[in-house]
């Protein structure tokens, strides 16, 4: 009796320290589902807290940009209201140095501003103009952009500078005929390995003059010893005319036969002084230095602009926002937006 007594008392201890162990067991893994249900619970809401953070980052950059796209319009509005013409002494070509002080603007986050002259460019569409019921070549801008490609820095032969001119008078002008032996029209460009057809019509981006023959990465974007096309000429504007007061030396060359480094030279030493007289568009011949007998045809050259290149850029956090567009400022104060983009 002893013997069976002690033996029911040895299975009983067995059974409860087995249902001990499945006690601890079950607590252990109940913990550890609790604790791996609370970390991913903790990255969702982390996750959804920066995406929120974010969001509002992205949109409050968004106006950010906008505002200060918004106020490089107003300062050209003034300038048209307080000038009658443009140079690079006015407010609206030194924003930049001045961009720190929209952080006074913003709770969080700074940015800045920069204008562009395109008015002081050579403009790709006045190489073509219209006559009663055609489009013709006009010859005394075909003549300017062939004396700005011949410049040695491109290193262009006379035959190449004129074939890139013919394709870009292919690009814009209606036909489909090609003009030259430079010239371009569908059969050249679809005969490509990505074709595509030409606009025959106006440029309307400058990034067009990548896909015109002969125009290169290099000739476009430009190297360090000098600009590319890209910062030269422009697709806005027809009637042929540069702001003397805002153009390139590069641009400045081209506007005569006659017009050699050292006269540009002293065109720019001149246009530099604050103090000197930029109203007339022939002020250049009061320059220091430039030669009396050369004379720039007055159809080329004005003072005044019309077309600006807005970029504004913003930073908050680690986010940054960038906004670039194109306005056309008439005969008012006004300006118009042409097209922009949010990058």
């Amino acid at each position: 009796m002893t013997r069976l007594f002690e033996k029911v008392k040895s299975s009983m201890f067995k059974i409860l320290n087995n249902n001990r162990g499945m006690a601890l067991l079950l607590t252990v893994l109940i913990i550890s589902l609790i604790l791996v249900l609370t970390l991913r619970f903790n990255k969702a809401m982390r996750s959804s807290l920066t995406s929120a953070s974010n969001l509002q980052d992205n949109v409050a950059l968004n106006y950010m940009a906008k505002s200060i796209f918004n106020a490089a319009r107003a300062v050209l509005s003034v300038d048209a209201a307080e000038s009658s013409f443009d140079s690079l002494h006015e407010d609206w070509a030194n924003l930049a140095a001045a961009s720190h002080y929209f952080s006074y603007f913003f709770e969080r986050g700074q940015g800045g501003m920069n204008i562009i002259d395109h008015s002081g460019r050579l403009q790709v569409n006045s190489l073509v103009i219209r006559n009663e019921d055609q489009w013709v070549v006009n010859e005394v801008q075909e003549k300017v952009w062939l004396k700005l490609l011949s410049v040695e820095e491109f290193e262009l032969s006379q035959e190449e500078a004129s074939g890139i001119i013919e394709a870009l008078i292919d690009w814009i002008d209606e036909d489909d005929e090609a003009l030259g032996f430079g010239g371009a029209e569908s059969s050249y460009y679809q005969g490509l390995e990505t074709p595509y057809t030409p606009r025959n019509s106006p440029m309307e981006f400058i990034e067009e003059l990548l896909l015109i023959r002969g125009i290169t990465p290099e000739l476009y974007y430009g190297t360090d010893e000098f600009p590319g096309l890209a910062t030269l000429v422009t697709p806005y504007g027809s009637d042929g005319k540069v702001n003397i007061n805002t153009a390139d030396p590069f641009v400045l060359r081209a506007l005569s036969d006659q017009m050699e480094p050292d006269m540009v030279d002293s065109i720019l030493t001149y246009r530099d002084y604050e103090d000197s007289d930029l109203s007339n568009p022939e002020w250049y011949k009061t320059a220091p230095g430039f030669p009396s007998d050369i004379e720039i045809p007055p159809d080329l050259i004005t003072t005044s602009s019309s077309y600006f290149e807005i970029t504004t850029e913003v930073v908050r956090e680690k986010m940054r926002k960038k906004v670039r567009g194109m306005v056309v400022r008439g005969a008012g104060s006004a300006t118009a937006l042409i097209n922009w983009k949010i990058e």
